[in-house]
């Protein structure tokens, strides 16, 4: 019987997109890869820890810890910041005007 650890798997899932080991980020976080490995397996763990990771991928801690995301504009906007804290500042830039311009586009036609 396998049991889903939602939040080991998304830890697991973060740290593959880095294209860190288990080691690596154990030594990230300052903590042994033996505790990583057991946080994603879905035991032991601590919110000081999750929160240590989150900062760590560029992740918000509910992105970590919901099982399903609730669609909401505060939620839109802190996954947009945590994909953002991921670019360098050219990309940042990119982005922003891309928004800019999106905004301008759309500014008459939108409703509420």
């Amino acid at each position: 019987m396998e049991i889903f650890y939602p939040i080991g798997n998304r830890i697991q899932q973060e740290r593959q997109k880095m294209g860190l080991t288990q080691e690596q980020l154990a030594e990230k976080a300052g903590i042994s890869q033996n505790f990583i490995s057991l946080i994603e397996n879905g035991r032991n763990m601590s919110l000081a820890v999750i929160i240590k990771l989150a900062g760590i991928f560029g992740v918000t801690v509910d992105y970590l810890l919901s099982d399903v995301m609730d669609v909401n504009e505060n939620n839109i906007i802190e996954q947009s910041m945590a994909y953002m804290r991921k670019l360098t500042p050219k990309q940042q830039m990119f982005i922003l005007n891309m928004i800019k311009q999106f905004h301008e586009t759309v500014k008459g036609n939108i409703t509420e």
